[in-house]
């Protein structure tokens, strides 16, 4: 996936999606409500552990805790981007949009970039919140392996991969499907079976070491590559403007 010369119309694209997103209350409360729950959930799981009740011993209870914040970066942008297109359809703005002077890739990577920027950033904010509260009011057992240098290394690592392989899945979809909710549930079918990888490293099956998460990465990046070329060529203008 490559920047166009002239990006100018991407961010000016960019921009206008990012506005367009705060009028959309499923959009907003995705927003809002999935980040804040995936970092309570997370913090009282390793506050209120309890060595004598818990299956697994600490690094599987920090494991748990981990897996809600590499799930933000897969579930965040698929809502975002079921509507990229089907919802412009529906809301009757689908059509002046494709009339921009703007090329198909042009238009595609405003999408992406409009929702990758919040999904990226509720990501990092919510995992250096989670930090700040392991290290000021987590205790023995579960301090230390949570302190593992490890987990933010594989999280800034993969998250903007994850981030752009849901996304792009999402405009896939987008662009082929009638109605939104089908378009967010076929997302749904193919980003769930894609997070097993991060459940076999955060159970430990896989140790979460630094080649570990390399080669993870080294996959997703060659799947998200493959999927930008699909989206591109599923994308067509007057398919998506006659589509009802």
């Amino acid at each position: 996936m490559t920047i166009p010369a002239n990006a100018a119309p991407v961010r000016a694209l960019a921009r206008k999606e990012l506005r367009e997103f705060r009028r959309h209350r499923m959009i907003v409360a995705t927003a809002v409500i999935l980040p804040v729950a995936f970092l309570v959930l997370p913090v009282l799981n390793l506050l209120f552990y309890d060595a004598d009740r818990a299956i697994g011993g600490p690094d599987f209870a920090v494991g748990q805790a981990m897996f809600c914040f590499f799930l933000t970066p897969v579930i965040m942008p698929a809502t975002m981007a079921a509507y990229a297109l089907v919802g412009e359809r529906d809301q009757g703005t689908l059509e002046p949009l494709l009339t921009l002077p703007m090329s198909d890739r042009q238009l595609l990577l405003g999408k992406v970039a409009a929702i990758l920027a919040p999904s990226l950033l509720a990501s990092f904010g919510i995992f250096a919140a989670y930090m700040l509260v392991v290290l000021a009011a987590v205790r023995e057992p579960v301090r230390t392996p949570a302190l593992d240098w490890t987990w933010p290394f594989g999280l800034l690592l993969t998250a903007p991969a994850l981030a752009l392989f849901s996304t792009l899945a999402g405009i896939f979809f987008s662009s082929r499907a009638r109605d939104v909710r089908v378009a967010e549930h076929l997302s749904g079918l193919v980003l769930l079976p894609a997070m097993l990888p991060v459940l076999l490293i955060v159970t430990r099956t896989i140790e979460p070491t630094p080649l570990a998460w390399l080669a993870f990465l080294a996959g997703v990046g060659v799947i998200d590559g493959l999927l930008w070329r699909a989206v591109v060529r599923a994308f067509d203008r007057e398919r998506a403007i006659m589509v009802a």
